[in-house]
């Protein structure tokens, strides 16, 4: 592994913007807010599988098909209450059971010296199990998941 790939966690940048049904997956970070002091923002995706039978040979041939794709990205970030970044997530979980959705938009850094674009996650999510650490002599965090239905968008890293 090299070394510049292990600082590379300390380099992604996430933005938000509040949105609606009608919103589409974002292109850019142009008029979101990025949220600060993050310190995890990774992707995990899911896929729901069903096996089929094709009943066309007479040997029928067994398949496993996608039914349905979903993701998460569980964050944790350092709590400041007047972080715009912030703000915005947290009314986004507070109506989420209104089927309010986010916007987001998240860069991975560019490590290998070469000078090209960042590669590119975009997607929109509903904000889930946000809760906030606030504990006597420890640093105040804000543990959060986006939670998204179907693909997101992804742009690989390419030359300027």
């Amino acid at each position: 592994m090299a070394t510049n790939a292990f600082f590379a966690a300390l380099g992604y940048k996430l933005w938000v913007k509040a949105g609606t049904s009608a919103s589409t997956v974002p292109t850019s970070s142009t008029g979101m807010t990025r949220v600060y002091s993050l310190d995890n923002t990774g992707i995990s995706a899911q896929s729901d599988t069903q096996d089929v039978i094709d009943y066309d040979s007479e040997q029928g041939f067994k398949s496993t098909l996608i039914t349905s794709q979903s993701y998460s990205i569980p964050c944790s970030m350092n709590l400041s209450v007047t972080d715009a970044g912030y703000l915005i997530l947290k009314n986004a979980a507070i109506t989420a059971a209104s089927g309010t959705l986010l916007e987001w938009y998240r860069e991975t850094p560019v490590t290998d010296g070469s000078g090209d674009n960042p590669e590119i996650h975009a997607g929109l999510a509903q904000v889930g199990s946000f809760s906030e650490d606030i504990q006597a002599g420890n640093i105040a965090k804000v543990t959060f998941d986006l939670i998204g239905f179907g693909a997101y968008d992804f742009t690989a890293q390419t030359a300027p």
